[in-house]
């Protein structure tokens, strides 16, 4: 995948550690990204340290930007561990930005498609899947595959790429977030096509 996939496979990441925002705008559901607005060190924090690398991993291509991660254990009575991401060396609104203009873009391709080829369509229908695997609770039962995601567009996205790939899914909402479900053969099929492209080595 090329620098741009990759950048936008790290915006869905960062989008899912977004927390939704308080302050609802009149005429549409709050954006995400406004999490982010607020010029404050850039910090994500992720449930599993498989999720952590995999994010450091796509912001090489930032070469400004240096990620650290470190483990963070909370709670007193049930202690909660997770892992977080310092992103440091460039202007955090500036990387924002930039992730942010790739969600647009590459959503724009996905919902529209036209004018873009078929694999770079597949490309990023998997980068869609790849990250909420990383980041959106998934569960495997006997009924098939399951995430959550608290963010419609997300919620859209996660439908779209599930179509581009030839898998149907399901979207069921829950008190907070909405269900995304995927049934039978379309589990083999999803996950066969989601691996990721090996990063090419600069020098």
């Amino acid at each position: 995948m090329s620098d741009d996939g990759e950048l936008f496979e790290a915006s869905l990441m960062l989008l899912a550690a977004a927390a939704v925002p308080h302050v609802v705008q009149r005429g549409g559901p709050p954006d995400p990204w406004d999490a982010f607005a607020t010029g404050a060190p850039l910090r994500v924090e992720f449930d599993s340290a498989a999720a952590a690398a995999r994010f450091i991993d796509l912001m090489g291509s930032i070469p400004e930007a240096q990620c650290w991660m470190r483990r963070r254990v909370t709670g007193i009575r049930r202690r909660y561990e997770t892992f977080v991401v310092d992103v440091e060396g460039a202007e955090p609104t500036s990387v924002v930005q930039r992730l942010r203009e790739e969600w647009n873009r590459n959503a724009g391709f996905l919902f529209d498609g036209r004018g873009v080829a078929g694999s770079e369509l597949r490309a990023r229908a998997a980068a869609v899947w790849r990250s909420a695997l990383l980041t959106a609770g998934p569960k495997v039962t006997a009924s098939g595959l399951r995430v959550r995601e608290r963010h419609r567009s997300s919620v859209r996205l996660l439908v779209r790429a599930a179509q581009v790939l030839g898998v149907t899914c399901r979207a069921r909402p829950a008190r907070g977030y909405q269900t995304i479900q995927v049934a039978g053969q379309g589990v083999i099929t999803l996950l066969s096509t989601i691996r990721p492209a090996t990063r090419t080595v600069r020098r």
